[in-house]
């Protein structure tokens, strides 16, 4: 009888050292599920993908061969760049050929699109919609500060400059010259754009430096007849 007891008890001991390990794989089991949903996930960096404006597919978008560039500055400017057999047709023209007073933004005519210096035009007035009318806003450092930089899409690619100089010309016109600086070196003429600046931009100029000017009409009767330049350098 004594031995009975003796194999219930063992029995009974077994079952209960069987059922407190089984508790216990289900606790830990449960603590680690919980510690998996509570362990943040760590999100892939996403990939950046730089955005190209195709000029290819605008041109067959628009049927016009004359598109030859693509000009942003976030948050100011974003328009399509024409160019023509000359710098007249585009000023009173748009991208579809249709007769427009407000006309379309240009590169000099004269231009390749990898010259050291690019040149385009761009009306501006008291219309919202004209594509260089928030140029005049760079007489304002503070403006300046938060939009620096401009971007230029071609068929061979993206182009990036840094503004170094906006100021308001009425007489010296020697920046719209490509090759002829008046008797000064390129260096030296890029670096007169500098000096015009109506602030401190803290950008050095290089003698190989390549350059984008933007120009329009001023848009105010004080500044009547002076034009607005914004010029960048390539980096």
């Amino acid at each position: 009888m004594k031995h009975k007891i003796l194999r219930i008890i063992t029995i009974l001991l077994l079952v209960c050292f069987i059922i407190l390990l089984s508790f216990n794989y289900k606790d830990n089991n449960k603590s680690n599920i919980n510690n998996l949903n509570n362990t943040p996930v760590k999100t892939p960096e996403p990939t950046v993908v730089e955005e190209k404006i195709k000029i290819d597919e605008l041109r067959k978008q628009y049927n016009n061969n004359d598109i030859i560039a693509y000009i942003e500055i976030p948050e100011v400017i974003e328009t399509i760049v024409m160019q023509g057999e000359d710098n007249d047709y585009y000023l009173n023209h748009d991208v579809n050929h249709n007769y427009d007073i407000k006309g379309s933004v240009i590169l000099d005519y004269r231009n390749k699109i990898n010259d050291r210096k690019l040149l385009l035009y761009g009306h501006s007035g008291k219309e919202q919609d004209l594509p260089f009318l928030p140029l005049k806003n760079y007489t304002d450092k503070a403006f300046y500060d938060l939009h620096n930089t401009i971007y230029l899409y071609t068929t061979e690619g993206k182009k990036t400059y840094k503004i170094f100089s906006a100021y308001i010309e009425d007489s010296d016109y020697d920046y719209v010259n490509l090759d002829n600086f008046n008797g000064l070196t390129y260096y030296e003429h890029i670096n007169k754009l500098k000096n015009k600046s109506l602030y401190d931009t803290g950008i050095t100029l290089k003698e190989n430096d390549k350059i984008i000017i933007l120009q329009t009409c001023s848009t105010n009767n004080i500044d009547a007849h002076k034009y607005y330049l914004i010029i960048g350098k390539e980096i």
